[in-house]
């Protein structure tokens, strides 16, 4: 018997694309027009998904790729259950009592809040008149746990985009200032290093971080990179980027956040979003505000944040290549401003050395694509 899924992989558009799947014996295999992939049972790596747990995330990785299938519908996890080899068994049992644990756990915690969450959401007027105080709202009664599985769904299918370093000296770096600048945090952060050219950088929610290998060529020390790294941890810690999926998709994105319809075309628009979301000039002031705190309580000299957003914006302005890393957190003289006088009005002290041979940390990234 046959089931269908969306697939994802590097070479798939965001949204993915469906495809038809049979088990043969204790292989998996997949067609779709002009595709067709086999997959041993035992390389394939099973998980529940969605908020509620309700799908099934199929994953594997090929010399070339990495490859999500996501099964939404009942019908086609029951056939995938149903005919899959014993090979997986165990992972399966694993998959199923996640999604009635989390379902129970779900049901029991949201239904009061539900019924009293849809009558100020009646109207669509009133979202939007009043979006970003309703989208902070809404951000601040949804639990932390449901933040992560916003990250891990965003991880798994930016891993099926792109090319993403899980180690080495350059995601050592970034995980070392990272930890530095995150002690006692709610969140267990997870630090990568994208290999593509783009200066960029963005938090997904729940505290999944990454650095693009173009932004970590164009800064001039590890300082300029802390400072990056602090204002994208601020935008986590203050759940921006959460307020921004709800004020940005409204109502929609409010009731798949409740329902835990996350996967499939809508995740890959907020994986989309996560990339190029602008935040509003006051939450990149918070963040600037937060971000600075974290640095001098991590003993990291501050001066890097400024500095290395102004020198974007500087090239910027000379009619340089846009750089995603500025349009996505503009710069402003306001805010520069402010920076340098906090910074100003500091007591003298001695910030650490953070020992990095930063010449080392760029010779030690992939050749440019």
């Amino acid at each position: 018997m046959k089931f269908s899924g969306r697939l994802f992989n590097s070479a798939i558009r965001d949204t993915g694309i469906t495809v038809s799947g049979e088990w043969s014996g204790d292989r998996l295999l997949l067609q779709a027009d002009g595709m067709a992939e086999q997959v041993d049972a035992h390389e394939l790596k099973l998980q529940a998904s969605g908020f509620n747990n309700g799908h099934l995330q199929v994953s594997w990785s090929s010399s070339a790729s990495e490859f999500a299938l996501f099964l939404e519908k009942a019908t086609d996890r029951s056939v995938f259950e149903t005919e899959a080899p014993s090979a997986i068994t165990a992972q399966l049992q694993k998959a199923v009592k996640q999604q009635k644990h989390t379902a129970a756990r779900f049901r029991l915690s949201w239904m009061g809040l539900i019924a009293f969450l849809l009558l100020p959401f009646i109207g669509f007027g009133v979202f939007i008149l009043k979006a970003d105080s309703v989208a902070t709202w809404i951000a601040t009664h949804i639990p932390h746990e449901y933040e992560t599985k916003i990250g891990d769904l965003t991880l798994a299918q930016v891993k099926a985009k792109t090319p993403l370093l899980e180690s080495g000296p350059a995601v050592d770096v970034v995980r070392n200032i990272g930890e530095r600048l995150t002690p006692q945090s709610r969140y267990r952060y997870r630090w990568f290093v994208a290999d593509a050219p783009e200066i960029n950088a963005f938090a997904a929610p729940g505290g999944v971080v990454v650095v693009y290998a173009g932004l970590i060529r164009e800064a001039d020390n590890a300082e300029e990179l802390a400072g990056v790294l602090a204002h994208e941890i601020a935008h986590v810690e203050l759940r921006h980027s959460l307020k921004g999926i709800i004020k940005n998709f409204g109502l929609r994105a409010f009731f798949a956040l409740m329902l835990g319809d996350v996967s499939g075309t809508f995740a890959g628009s907020i994986v989309t979003q996560m990339t190029e979301l602008k935040f509003s000039r006051d939450a990149e002031r918070d963040a600037d505000r937060e971000g600075l705190q974290r640095l001098i309580a991590s003993a990291i000299s501050p001066h890097g944040m400024p500095r290395f957003f102004e020198k974007l914006a500087a090239k910027e302005g000379k009619g340089g290549d846009a750089f995603a890393l500025v349009s996505t957190h503009p710069s402003s003289e306001e805010r520069m401003a402010m920076l340098k006088r906090e910074i100003d009005a500091l007591p003298v002290r001695n910030y650490v050395d953070l020992g990095v041979d930063w010449n080392a940390i760029k010779k030690s990234l992939p050749s440019k694509k």
